[in-house]
């Protein structure tokens, strides 16, 4: 056995300890651990139980910032085993005993290689929400001693703060997500979010945008911005996401065959798709995208093909500009146009599976939910169409 450069530890009774032996740093040719010993319950008797830090030593630049971190996983662990835990009967392992923040860095960095930059700010936000609490209530926490209970104060902390309905919803959804990665890399043994109850939501304030807006629309634009028109048509009739169209670039108009490629790095599901066009569409197109090369934007500055994006906030503003020059009620969105889109694709008789593949659902019950959307024309339509007693 190689000889340890720490002196043995003296007997439980040295140190007036019935059911435990503190836990302490060690050094030999192995490396790093920390050694304690605690009730087997299976015995009743003294067990020796060791964690191998070698792996944690290797992400410290300076032994001493090694040295000062497990001290503290020291204390937590005595503070354990004062309460009378025993690790027999699970494993701890080296992982466990990282801090919360370096193990949310590495979860970021592996996410980064697979995820869009627009899809990492959720999750950098979450990150930097998270450690930041945690850094303030338990600086160096060890992952594995994230339990449930503080799952529960970080989110009603979140909550006290303001956090509602579908924002609350989010944040315990990227928890979640957050540690079910843990558990699958062994940095944690259980997901503390997982019984957390989410919050109830609001349903979206977005009304139908109906066929006397949208013509009051298409006379306002049509000679001021067709790009911003065409747009807007692409949202409706297409069903292209306004995210989406930000990313297109001439190179995915098809205009021969009808349709526009939705690749798998443009869309929000991440699966490639066709996204027909209309007779009128395709005109349009051919008319925005003449003398205009397969890697310019579709939408560059003022909604005409270019080497650069327009900025994707002018979406959403512009949106805003035009909606209160023809005073049309704030509810009607942006993403109001794809919303009124399904909708009428449904009621016009075109079958569930068509419209679900055409707007890039990935369940029938989201594209069905599309019917239910307030009808300002309901009572007139049932009133005149349905069957009489």
């Amino acid at each position: 056995m190689p000889k340890s450069n720490q002196e043995n530890l003296p007997a439980e009774k040295s140190f007036g300890f019935v059911d435990y032996i503190p836990a302490a740093v060690k050094h030999n040719a192995h490396g790093w651990s920390i050694e304690y010993h605690a009730i087997d319950p299976y015995t009743g008797k003294l067990k020796r139980h060791a964690v191998k830090l070698n792996v944690l030593r290797k992400r410290y630049a300076h032994v001493a910032d090694f040295k000062q971190h497990v001290a503290r996983i020291c204390v937590q662990i005595n503070g354990q085993l004062a309460g009378g835990w025993t690790p027999f009967g699970e494993s701890r392992n080296a992982r466990m005993l990282m801090p919360v923040r370096m193990v949310a860095d590495t979860y970021i960095k592996e996410k980064e290689s697979e995820l869009r930059p627009d899809t990492m700010r959720s999750y950098k936000s979450f990150r930097n929400v998270f450690t930041d609490w945690v850094d303030r209530e338990c600086k160096d926490l060890p992952i594995g001693s994230f339990g449930r209970l503080l799952a529960v104060r970080f989110m009603d902390d979140l909550f006290a703060g303001g956090l509602r309905g579908r924002s609350f919803n989010n944040r315990l959804k990227q928890g979640r997500a957050f540690f079910s990665w843990c558990v699958e890399k062994c940095y944690a043994k259980e997901n503390p979010f997982a019984s957390i109850k989410a919050k109830r939501e609001d349903p979206k304030k977005r009304i139908p945008v109906p066929p006397d807006a949208r013509q009051r629309i298409t006379d306002y634009l049509k000679d001021r911005n067709p790009g911003m028109l065409t747009l807007y048509q692409l949202v409706f009739d297409s069903l292209i996401r306004p995210m989406e169209a930000w990313r297109l670039t001439v190179g995915h108009v098809h205009l021969a065959e009808g349709y526009i490629h939705i690749s798998e790095d443009i869309s929000k599901t991440h699966y490639s798709r066709i996204a027909t066009l209309t007779p009128d569409l395709v005109e349009r197109l051919r008319v925005m995208t003449d003398g205009h090369g397969p890697e310019e934007y579709l939408f560059g500055p003022r909604y005409s093909p270019g080497q650069k994006h327009i900025r994707y906030q002018n979406f959403r503003e512009d949106w805003d500009r035009v909606r209160t020059e023809l005073q049309l009620p704030a509810e009607m969105q942006l993403y109001s146009l794809r919303d009124t889109g399904i909708n009428e694709m449904l009621k016009s008789g075109i079958d569930a599976l068509t419209v679900l593949q055409h707007a890039d659902h990935h369940d029938l019950s989201i594209t069905t939910r599309y019917a239910n959307h307030a009808d300002p024309h309901l009572v007139e339509t049932i009133s005149t169409k349905a069957p009489r007693f």
